[in-house]
């Protein structure tokens, strides 16, 4: 094993080494070597500590950021059930073991999958929504994305056909209501022009909006015939228009 300082690569069995506090400096001398262990002055111990600590964290979130990349791109290709997690390991290049380590098991892999789609999905929406010029415009260039980015095939097979079987209807509600609930309301609170506008006059509509896009979605799956993303944006526009008509002043609120 080495351990390195500054430039400085010295084998850590043969090497003793103390720090000066205030100096920022370690200075390495002759190891004591005792039963082939290395003895080692309190502020170096901490300091060792604090090196291999820090390099096992950023070690273990670059692991488990590969086993979500890996698993995200299998369970695209094969589905859930297809995508084992002996696969998910070998194609990782780790051990099941490894993958253990970081998931207790698929299910949970799954579902931050999920939520890694579910938030980049929001972000594109808002993205796109970037491209109007006041808050309602935004607000609707940003629905037709969403009704658009759901039907884009990775999202279409692992959030809206997969998830709610694997996770569960109420898990994968959840999940969609906690990420795209966070975009809807303060953009409906744009619309509104109003900085105190109550959450209870917000969640009402932004409800509204979630489950007529979700519905949307997939109807678009099933090709239903009778359902244009034209319509449904006409719908909502109109929704929001009759919605801002009824929200009154945090004092003339009843």
């Amino acid at each position: 094993m080495n351990f390195d300082v500054g430039c400085v690569s010295l084998p850590l069995e043969s090497q003793h080494f103390s720090v000066f506090p205030g100096s920022g400096h370690v200075k390495w001398s002759a190891a004591l070597i005792r039963k082939g262990q290395v003895t080692l002055d309190r502020n170096a111990t901490l300091l060792l500590k604090a090196v291999m600590g820090k390099k096992s964290a950023a070690e273990a979130a670059k692991t488990r950021k590969l086993i979500v990349s890996t698993a995200r791109a299998l369970f695209a290709e094969l589905g859930f059930a297809g995508a084992t997690t002996s696969r998910i390991a070998k194609t990782a290049g780790l051990t099941e073991g490894a993958f253990f380590h970081h998931f207790k098991d698929k299910k949970a892999l799954f579902a931050e999958v999920v939520k890694n789609l579910q938030r980049e999905f929001a972000y594109e929406v808002v993205l796109r929504g970037r491209e109007g010029t006041n808050a309602l415009e935004r607000f609707m260039i940003g629905t037709r994305a969403s009704i658009e980015l759901s039907q884009k095939p990775e999202y279409l097979r692992l959030v809206l056909i997969e998830a709610p079987t694997v996770l569960g209807g109420s898990n994968w509600r959840e999940i969609d209501a906690i990420t795209s609930l966070s975009v809807i309301e303060p953009a409906l609170a744009a619309i509104a022009g109003r900085e105190d506008i109550e959450i209870r006059q917000i969640r009402p509509m932004a409800l509204l909006t979630l489950g007529l896009l979700t519905e949307t979605a997939f109807a678009l799956v099933r090709s239903d015939g009778t359902i244009t993303v034209d319509d449904v944006i006409e719908v909502l526009e109109m929704s929001i228009s009759n919605w801002l008509k009824r929200v009154q002043p945090k004092s003339e609120a009843k």
